[in-house]
């Protein structure tokens, strides 16, 4: 059968009417799908020139076996791919374990939305006229309990609500003793919110709610989430000789002029920016923040993004805000060793003396250089991600003299960055994680895909990897985020797979102060969805957390993307007892 010619004549229309066997159909379908996919490729990489790219190319995870490539062919696409394929992602990389996988993940983040299109504002969520009441406050409270405080959601008019969807955040409080831990929050999606505490220390504890977010302007996030993810773009540079041109770049571009197109190769991550007049694409020399668009907003929407209004607003206690705890009548639990592999729990831990005690395994205090230089002493320490990976860095290589930072002269904010204590054989990097990144200017041969560096360690005992990727993907579809990790624990696992001794902790997200600006594209119940991916993402292999998000809410300072050196003190204690468990208090 001359399969390479019957897909463009006549003849196929005969053959496949005279061929009634269906095994020999299966196999035109799949040499046609093979012939389009090769075929797709080589229009979607034409603007390449990149030596060796083949032999990358087949880095992609080939099927299992013939019957779950039989499954993959006949599979149709879910929405969620659907969608991805609309902004450049291709078809043929997904597995069906991830196809499932994000389909499951977009269901579980899937958000409750006010019953009409259209709420007037007085109906909307109003904090002043809310208030919280603790259950059971009668009662003798001890260590260890559970504290549960209930609240049901009024509008403007006074009037309750009858449905769910608004974003609160809670955590208790003990000003005097520098302790805080966050609280659980479940909507019962009628008006009705229970919040859930952990109680870690004795004496008076406070209550703190907020509203971040009413339903109402959930509702408008959502929509600038799905429809404006061009709301916060990037440029390049593009140079060659005397000619210099700087031009927009994002993921999804309005195809009104030419674009370059910058997928990397290797994971198939797209990245687009329009092509410069009179130089090609090959000429790009840079990567820098662009700028936002201001307005997003339709209609009426504004009025549900009041900074003194509606958008983190303190939510008063109905009555008393406050409980005694009595010590705990059980001994006291001895926490075993932090290793990696163990599932988050919720709270996860707390603060006490303003130092971070985990609930699930014995946090070390690295309180002197020395005893941060004997923890990492013979190790190679790599840092991927955004900024607030980077406060690791500059942390460490300001609090440890021994270790020294090398000038490679690359800009303060994005790195590269390395430093070294030769004496005792530590190595220091970070890496800015490749686009989208939100960042000054840097050298485009600087964007890195974190699955890639991953893919160029080697790992064993001495290693050591730690990973934040969240902030700069809060303005993009949470599908592309679902797909960038896929790709980041896809070399995790193919890491600890060659080397099992491999220490890799992901440090989840930072909680921010909410200006109008920031709110419509950084908005905390962005970097929420985000943070719940990842962290289900990550659950169930060799990996251990840094739980910063409990950790940025439980703290007594401002809400700060970019938190104050305290809670960096305590993220790197964490970081480092996963490091070394067995390092005395």
């Amino acid at each position: 059968m001359d399969t390479g010619v019957r897909g463009h004549s006549n003849m196929d229309k005969q053959s496949t009417k005279k061929n009634t066997n269906v095994g020999r159909f299966l196999i035109v379908v799949f040499l046609t799908l093979a012939l389009v996919f090769l075929n797709l490729r080589h229009i979607k990489f034409a603007q390449f020139s990149i030596s060796g790219a083949k032999s990358v190319w087949i880095r992609y995870p080939a099927p299992k076996n013939h019957s779950t490539l039989q499954q993959e062919v006949k599979m149709t696409k879910t929405e969620w791919i659907h969608k991805l394929m609309q902004y450049g992602y291709q078809n043929h990389s997904f597995t069906l374990e991830e196809r499932t996988e994000g389909t499951a993940l977009m269901k579980m983040i899937e958000w409750p939305m006010p019953p009409d299109s259209s709420v007037p504002f007085r109906k909307s969520s109003d904090p002043l006229h809310t208030c919280f009441t603790i259950l059971n406050s009668e009662k003798t409270f001890h260590i260890g309990d559970q504290l549960q405080v209930m609240l049901r959601m009024f509008d403007f008019d006074g009037n309750p609500k009858q449905y769910g969807g608004d974003y609160l955040q809670a955590r208790i409080h003990t000003p005097e003793l520098k302790a805080g831990s966050a609280g659980t929050v479940i909507d019962n999606q009628n008006g009705y919110y229970y919040i859930h505490f952990t109680l870690s220390w004795p004496g008076k504890v406070q209550v703190s709610v907020s509203l971040v977010h009413p339903s109402e302007g959930i509702k408008v996030l959502q929509r600038l989430r799905e429809e404006r993810p061009d709301r916060v773009y990037m440029q390049s540079t593009f140079k060659a000789g005397a000619i210099s041109n700087t031009t927009v770049c994002n993921l999804i571009l309005a195809p009104t002029k030419p674009l370059c197109n910058f997928t990397d190769l290797r994971t198939g991550e797209p990245w687009f920016c329009y092509k410069p007049k009179n130089l090609s694409c090959s000429t790009r020399i840079n990567h820098a923040r662009g700028g936002r668009i201001r307005d997003v907003l339709i209609g009426v929407e504004r009025v549900f993004f009041q900074s003194e209004v509606n958008v983190k607003r303190p939510i008063l206690p109905c009555a008393m805000g406050y409980i005694i705890v009595e010590p705990s009548p059980q001994p006291t639990t001895v926490l075993d060793k932090c290793v990696q592999g163990k599932p988050m729990l919720s709270p996860s831990g707390f603060y006490y003396k303003d130092q971070w005690m985990s609930l699930t395994c014995n946090i070390h205090s690295f309180n002197t250089p020395a005893k941060v230089t004997e923890c990492l002493r013979r190790k190679k320490v790599h840092l991927f991600g955004d900024s607030t990976m980077r406060q690791w860095f500059v942390y460490l290589t300001a609090f440890v003299p021994g270790i020294r930072r090398f000038d490679l002269g690359n800009p303060k904010e994005t790195g590269p960055h390395c430093a070294f204590d030769l004496q005792n054989d530590i190595m220091l990097q970070y890496f800015t994680h490749g686009p989208p990144i939100y960042f000054v200017p840097f050298s485009s041969h600087h964007l890195y895909y974190i699955s890639n560096k991953l893919n160029e360690i080697e790992g064993g005992k001495n290693t050591v990897i730690s990973i934040a990727i969240c902030a700069h993907f809060c303005t993009f579809p949470v599908e592309v985020y679902i797909r960038r990790l896929q790709h980041i624990r896809r070399s995790i696992l193919q890491l600890l797979s060659r080397n099992p001794d491999t220490v890799v902790v992901i440090k989840t997200a930072n909680v921010r102060a909410l200006t109008q600006d920031v709110t419509l594209n950084y908005s905390d119940w962005f970097s929420f969805q985000l943070d719940s991916l990842m962290r289900r993402m990550f659950s169930g292999i060799k990996v251990a957390f840094v739980d910063a998000w409990e950790m940025t809410i439980a703290h007594y300072l401002p809400h700060n993307i970019h938190p104050l050196e305290i809670i960096i003190k305590n993220e790197i204690n964490v970081f480092l007892s996963h490091v070394c468990p067995h390092e005395k208090r």
